[in-house]
């Protein structure tokens, strides 16, 4: 039977008793994890003094598990639209507070709180304004930070002291819009980042070739490469939103991860069917034929809408438009087999900001849909 995503997703959902093995259970609501605690947590802040003199407390967990080993870190929420990571750290910490076996985790699941509370990209951006609009307070662009600096750098700087110059080893988790699947960017040529990005558990994986830091750092995983550790960054799919499949994806990730430093007991678990490398060569557009209203198809078996990350075979149905011209029926079918990495139209890449640029209706010519060719 062909296995797809939701096959895939039962699996890692199901990973609190299987990712490890019977070493490392994933809590979650079906299957409690009843090993004792054994790991100090502690609850710490890294506290910035903001322009106007007021002080900003981002909390992070610290997991010690008291013996040598790596660093890890997770930093979640950068942006405050992109909130999934959130969960994905505090499910990490009950995982690490009870299998935990050598080094320390860090995780910052609201690194920018003043965006959060803003529920925008970026603190200083109004509304239906993308990331791209922020002037200065992209926190994502702020690293090292700066103590007197806008209050976005300050913010950066804290962190940097408290947490982040203290880890080996990091991941960056962002969540872009859904209708682009879930992708693990990796690194080549970068032996400490090398490990992390060959583990994760999303379907897609793509890699750009490491160069040292031109100029000014500005990236967080710049500040990372200098000072020698391994980065990576995980994009989940979704914002201003939690996603229960998403979550799991971040979790299993994380857990893997950790394994593979040697951090945790057991060997990391693939994903179920094959990663996709993703790149322009393999990438197919699929444009509409028209323009109109478009419908998402069902799965083959009919369980379900069709979703980035699944399969589809060529000449598969994606979809269906409904012309503005004459309202006769257009269906829409894979030119190739493969992986959907996008399905729908995000116009304008305005979909972190949005609702317009998220609705269904497509212009002649138009990106709706991209496979991803298996190799």
């Amino acid at each position: 039977m062909k296995q797809n995503r939701r096959n895939f997703l039962k699996l890692a959902g199901a990973a609190g008793m299987s990712l490890a093995g019977p070493d490392v259970l994933l809590s979650d609501a079906r299957s409690q994890d009843t090993a004792p605690v054994i790991n100090k947590v502690a609850v710490d802040h890294a506290v910035a003094t903001l322009e106007d003199g007021s002080k900003l407390a981002t909390p992070f967990w610290r997991i010690e598990s008291g013996k040598d080993g790596p660093s890890l870190l997770l930093l979640a929420a950068q942006h405050g639209n992109e909130v999934q990571g959130v969960e994905v750290a505090r499910r990490l910490m009950e995982i690490c507070a009870r299998h935990l076996k050598a080094g320390s985790v860090w995780l910052v699941p609201m690194a920018n709180l003043r965006a959060i509370r803003t529920r925008r990209h970026s603190a200083d951006l109004g509304p239906e304004q993308p990331g791209r609009f922020s002037k200065g307070h992209n926190l994502q662009e702020a690293w090292p930070g700066d103590p007197q600096g806008n209050d976005t750098q300050r913010v950066a700087h804290a962190l940097d002291r408290a947490v982040v110059c203290h880890c080996t080893h990091a991941v960056d988790l962002h969540c872009w819009n859904h209708f682009w699947a879930a992708e693990t960017l990796a690194v080549t040529g970068h032996e400490p980042s090398g490990p992390l990005g060959e583990v994760t558990t999303t379907r897609f994986v793509s890699y750009r070739a490491w160069s040292p830091p031109a100029g000014r750092i500005t990236s967080f995983s710049q500040l990372l490469y200098q000072r020698g550790a391994g980065a990576i960054a995980m994009e989940l799919s979704g914002q201003f939103q939690m996603q229960e499949r998403q979550v799991r994806i971040g979790v299993t990730s994380l857990v893997n991860i950790a394994k593979r430093l040697g951090m945790m007991p057991g060997e990391p678990t693939p994903i179920d069917g094959r990663r996709v490398e993703r790149t322009a060569k393999n990438s197919h557009t699929v444009q509409a034929p028209c323009a109109g209203i478009f419908m998402p198809a069902q799965q083959e078996d009919q369980s379900a809408a069709l979703i980035p990350d699944d399969p589809v075979e060529k000449g598969q149905l994606l979809g269906h438009i409904i012309p503005e011209r004459d309202l006769a029926t257009v269906p829409v079918r894979a030119p190739v087999s493969g992986h959907l990495w996008q399905l729908g139209a995000c116009h304008g890449v305005l979909c972190d900001a949005s609702l317009p640029a998220q609705h269904p209706y497509m212009e002649e010519g138009e990106t709706l849909a991209m496979i991803v060719e298996r190799s």
